[in-house]
């Protein structure tokens, strides 16, 4: 006896296929499901190199309008975070307002 697909759906509760895995439909289904899974890779790393491009125009507005000091001499009024920050960094870090109060 072959076991039927069985699909959880956060907060939906599960779902099974009316056929084995091994049949056309459940292939169909899961070559779907792979398909829209690897859109949403896809587009995760475009947004994240998107959020590290943002996070590196900051960095060289900073650059370019400040001057460097010596960093024993004053706390800092701002930090920002660096470039490479990935996206669920970002989501822990950027709520509410942002990292920029005001």
């Amino acid at each position: 006896m072959n076991k039927q697909l069985i699909v959880r759906l956060s907060g939906r509760g599960q779902y099974a296929g009316g056929v084995p895995p091994t049949t056309t439909d459940d292939e169909t289904l899961l070559v779907e499901l792979n398909a829209l899974d690897n859109e949403i890779v896809a587009l995760l790393a475009q947004t994240e190199a998107e959020l590290q491009r943002l996070l590196e125009q900051m960095v060289a507005r900073v650059e370019a309008h400040g001057e460097v000091v010596d960093d024993t001499l004053a706390a800092s009024d701002l930090i920002l975070p660096p470039t490479d920050l990935t996206l669920a960094e970002a989501t822990e870090l950027f709520t509410g307002e942002g990292i920029i109060p005001g």
